[in-house]
């Protein structure tokens, strides 16, 4: 099991692992915040008195190319990059669609990472089977448990 960290950064929370890299995004659904002109102010009073919350989305890096910008590739590269990419996106799908009375993700959306052009992200929908308040050791253990799962299955 890894040891994970977390720091809060505006209304989100960045989540790192043992190694101090990042490893995963999570932005709390906060509900319906009214009125919207104050939205920010609320979220924030909400951080700060610990509100709670049973679901967000939690945003991780889903599978890397290994295109560089500056250099030529084989075919067989190529297709040996592509095959070792579907593999993994195949595996994430399997995590995606398994179900059980304990599982979390509720649904996914795969888009290029913001950060790395040659890298595709997951943004999950996770719900919590019980309310969890939003201070950073609470919205941690909220999340270790998919994390631990991800990344005994080598995901992240």
């Amino acid at each position: 099991m890894r040891r994970w960290s977390i720091e809060q950064e505006e209304y989100y929370f960045k989540i790192y692992d043992d190694a101090s890299n990042l490893a995963a995004y999570f932005q709390p659904d906060y509900g319906q915040v009214e009125p919207k002109e104050r939205e920010y102010e609320i979220i924030e009073r909400m951080l700060r008195h610990g509100d709670t919350i049973t679901s967000g989305l939690l945003y991780v890096p889903m599978v890397k190319f290994n295109i560089r910008d500056d250099a030529d590739y084989s075919i067989d590269e190529v297709i040996a990059g592509v095959e070792d990419a579907l593999a993994r996106i195949k595996l994430w799908r399997e995590v995606i669609t398994a179900q059980g009375s304990d599982h979390l993700i509720q649904g996914a959306w795969v888009r290029r990472s913001h950060t790395d052009y040659d890298m595709l992200a997951v943004l999950l929908m996770v719900r919590f089977g019980r309310e969890v308040r939003l201070f950073k050791k609470d919205v941690l253990d909220a999340v270790s448990k998919i994390l631990d799962m991800l990344a005994e299955k080598g995901l992240i």
